[in-house]
């Protein structure tokens, strides 16, 4: 099948050495820096906390779209960049391309939706960490299960992933998996904030309580919407929070697979703070909010979470113990 990642990044080239992997034709759409980056290290790395490892070279690599037709095309762009790609995006669908966004966060596809073919849109999740090093080598940190809108040509990557010792799995109604994977990516912002590996940020207990809040906040909007959040856990959506608020001694029993992680993996927003990027908290807490605001309720942890990060994409400094003290 004729793949193709739009937006080949971190993400991106992880997902498309899985596809190729399982013996598919993969061109990354990709920038330029992006390309020489992997030519000079001679292709892409794929690592994992559980000792994967990989090398592979992609089938293709352009940087800017001609005439080029696909079967299917991933889009791994960033939520606030999909709206400056809606011309290649349009001409990938009018092409003949399905395309399935990526995205981790709620209401992305607002924006663009509907100026592309309501057959040609589907979307997935990418509900793990992966980390880009030097020389092409790219590293999952955390475990997750790749999630894709149910069409026959998903069902076959599903089984091919899968075959290849990759969980992947297909639905029909992506809302309330959009809905669950919100809940965990909830964590995305406060550990940039945190400014810490995600395992040891989740050792700790006063900053697990903050994470706690947070997640209350978007189970009783989503409660409000009559949506049932899709499990991703060991535990039900609604137990999480309850879980991420027990003392250590009992945390630290109770989440042996949760903390199953590698120990200096951390978001990717924490990743995009580093790197002087704009990041996605408008998708992700900051939607908390909005959805709270219309429904007329409130969401204060979520605001001074998206507060915060909008003050570490100026540069400037932010109190954890202030975010720790209004959870608390």
């Amino acid at each position: 099948m004729r793949i193709a990642i739009f937006g080949a990044g971190s993400t991106g080239c992880y997902v498309g050495g899985l596809l190729q992997l399982c013996g598919h034709h993969v061109t990354f759409i990709c920038r330029e820096r992006v390309r020489n980056a992997i030519v000079e290290a001679g292709g892409i790395t794929l690592t994992d906390y559980a000792g994967q490892c990989e090398k592979l070279m992609p089938a293709a690599m352009i940087t800017q779209l001609a005439d080029e037709q696909f079967d299917v095309v991933f889009v791994t762009l960033k939520c606030h960049q999909l709206e400056g790609a809606l011309t290649d995006l349009q001409q990938l669908a009018q092409n003949g391309a399905e395309l399935f966004f990526m995205q981790n966060g709620l209401d992305s596809l607002a924006p663009i939706a509907q100026q592309l073919p309501y057959e040609k849109v589907k979307q997935g999740i990418t509900p793990f960490n992966v980390l880009s090093q030097p020389c092409a080598h790219f590293h999952r940190g955390t475990e997750g299960t790749l999630i894709f809108q149910q069409t026959p040509s998903s069902k076959q990557f599903a089984s091919e992933l899968c075959a290849i010792g990759f969980p992947a799995e297909v639905y029909m109604d992506m809302r309330p998996v959009i809905y669950g994977k919100l809940l965990l990516n909830l964590n995305n912002a406060f550990n940039a904030i945190a400014n810490q590996p995600i395992k040891t940020q989740l050792e700790n207990r006063a900053l697990r309580k903050v994470l706690a809040a947070a997640q209350r906040e978007w189970l009783a909007v989503a409660q409000c919407e009559g949506i049932e959040l899709a499990q991703f856990t060991a535990v039900k959506p609604a137990w999480m929070p309850v879980i991420m608020s027990l003392p250590n001694w009992i945390f630290l029993h109770l989440a042996k697979a949760m903390l199953q992680i590698d120990p200096q993996a951390r978001s990717s927003m924490w990743e995009d703070i580093q790197a002087g990027r704009k990041t996605e908290i408008e998708y992700l807490n900051q939607a908390v909010v909005v959805h709270a605001e219309k429904l007329g309720m409130d969401a204060p942890i979520n605001r001074q979470i998206s507060a915060m990060i909008a003050s570490l994409e100026k540069g400037e400094e932010v109190a954890l113990a202030q975010l720790c003290a209004l959870a608390s």
